[in-house]
């Protein structure tokens, strides 16, 4: 029962149309009606056999599986150093995920690997709860509930060693702190407390046909889905949403050399994204209409607040390993950097590194969907080493962070002021990209967003416009 209401949640995730934060609340109340269906069926059932001889001894044998469960999860911990991604090559793990089929495929289908302890082990102290009642508040009464209060504090014991090694894997393994990432429905205009940001007066386009089809960087979403719900009309048997993608720049990108796109948002391409638009033999003509910062960012606590450009081709290309060769601790530096062709990785190489060398990028494991092990450019963690590179409005605006500063860049902060005027030196163009001779609708749409009202919604949204804005 426990599997079938995280099924629920998994379910509730991917397909109720409400804003991230809200859905966030929403399964935590769901998985709170779970846990009370639970013990009321072992009300039930306690209740129905309320005459047994010796139930003590059946509450026994219900802590028992939660109790081997979380065992064999402490155990296994230790035994690979706090590293869950190895625990199911380990022959007992094997074992586990058999018994608890169920957490097991819902933890894999939902990437939360903590499913396959919480599942089987809150499911099975809820039920156990609920059907013994009254009888948890006697202590003493023979063999039997000596052996339950032995159960109970060993459950104790070993969830004490489980949340602390939780702690230990935070600590070890933070979560990634700047992601490059985003929800897609919380920009869609049917999604409840969505994010998108609305024009302050009445448009001065509408396109009611042949509508473009939009793609771009996942930076740019917020912008152009804004001005998608806002500039657009469809008529009822019409999905908006076909005509609305976010594929991250390198797809995107492949999208409008493909034909699948009409109108991309994204930073400028990369070498490889030129060479593969001169083999397809379509020309792409771009059109900036904002600018953007390209920053560098470290942990809140970490001393230095400002690197010259030498020092940052330096950290990254492995020369300088440590901070207090740049004005720090005597600590070793952890850079972090992002995926091949992605628009930061891709600003990184022409805009900061030029001619140096990048070293290699730290990688992390992860599963795919065959099951398959596979390394992947590991997302930025903010240790108080640890440097990292990404475009301001990700720092500042989708992923704000009190723990994350920037840093200036030869003592020139990356202020909205700095951008404008070009003196940060990481100042970049974000641009319009369409294919040669784009549709009618396609053409307007590039003509608002450099209007006075389109440079007003890339203010509003959060970039520096490249124009004077709508007073």
């Amino acid at each position: 029962m426990g599997g079938g209401m995280w099924a629920c949640i998994s379910v509730l995730e991917n397909s109720i149309p409400v804003a991230q934060s809200i859905e966030k609340a929403t399964i935590i109340q769901v998985a709170l009606l779970g846990a009370g269906l639970i013990f009321l069926c072992g009300r039930i059932w306690g209740k129905g056999n309320a005459s047994e001889v010796n139930p003590e001894w059946r509450d026994c044998c219900l802590l028992m599986p939660a109790l081997v469960v979380l065992m064999g999860w402490v155990i296994l911990m230790f035994l690979t150093d706090l590293n869950i991604r190895a625990i199911g090559r380990k022959p007992i793990a094997q074992v586990v995920q058999t018994l608890w089929l169920v957490p097991s495929v819902i933890s894999f289908f939902n990437g939360w690997v903590w499913a396959v302890l919480l599942i089987p082990v809150g499911s099975q102290l809820c039920f156990a709860l609920g059907y013994g009642g009254a009888r948890w508040g006697v202590l003493r009464g023979g063999a039997g509930y000596s052996c339950r209060n032995l159960l109970v504090i060993c459950l104790l014991f070993f969830g004490s060693c489980a949340v602390y090694q939780s702690h230990l894997y935070a600590v070890k393994y933070p979560a990634p702190e700047s992601s490059e990432y985003l929800y897609f429905r919380d920009y869609q205009a049917h999604t409840w407390g969505n994010k998108l940001t609305g024009l302050r007066d009445e448009p001065t386009l509408l396109l009611t046909q042949n509508w473009p089809r939009l793609d771009g960087a996942t930076a740019g979403l917020p912008l152009y889905a804004s001005a998608f719900y806002a500039l657009t009309r469809f008529p009822d048997d019409i999905c908006p949403e076909d005509y609305l993608e976010n594929q991250g720049t390198i797809e995107a990108y492949q999208n409008i050399l493909n034909g699948n796109a009409d109108l991309i948002f994204v930073a400028q391409p990369s070498t490889a994204q030129k060479q593969l638009a001169e083999a397809s033999g379509v020309k792409l003509v771009y059109t900036p209409f904002a600018r953007e910062a390209f920053v560098f960012i470290v942990n809140q606590n970490n001393p230095v607040s400002s690197l010259s450009d030498v020092q940052i081709r330096g950290i990254f290309s492995g020369r300088i390993t440590h901070w207090n060769e740049v004005g720090g601790e005597a600590i070793d530096i952890k850079p972090w950097q992002r995926p091949e062709n992605s628009g930061s990785q891709t600003a990184m190489l022409a805009k900061v590194m030029k001619e140096t060398k990048l070293m290699p990028a730290q990688t992390t494991s992860v599963a795919t969907a065959m099951g398959e092990m596979v390394d992947i450019v590991a997302e930025y963690r903010n240790t108080h080493n640890a440097i990292g590179y990404t475009f301001r409005y990700y720092a500042t605006q989708m992923h704000s962070n009190k723990e994350i500063k920037l840093l200036a860049i030869n003592d020139v902060a990356p202020t909205v002021e700095n951008i404008r005027n070009g003196s940060y030196p990481y100042t970049v163009d974000v641009y319009m990209v369409t294919r040669e001779h784009p549709t009618a609708e396609t053409q307007k749409l590039v003509d608002w967003f450099l209007s006075p009202q389109g440079q007003q919604l890339v203010q509003d949204v959060g970039y520096v416009p490249l124009y004077p804005a709508a007073k």
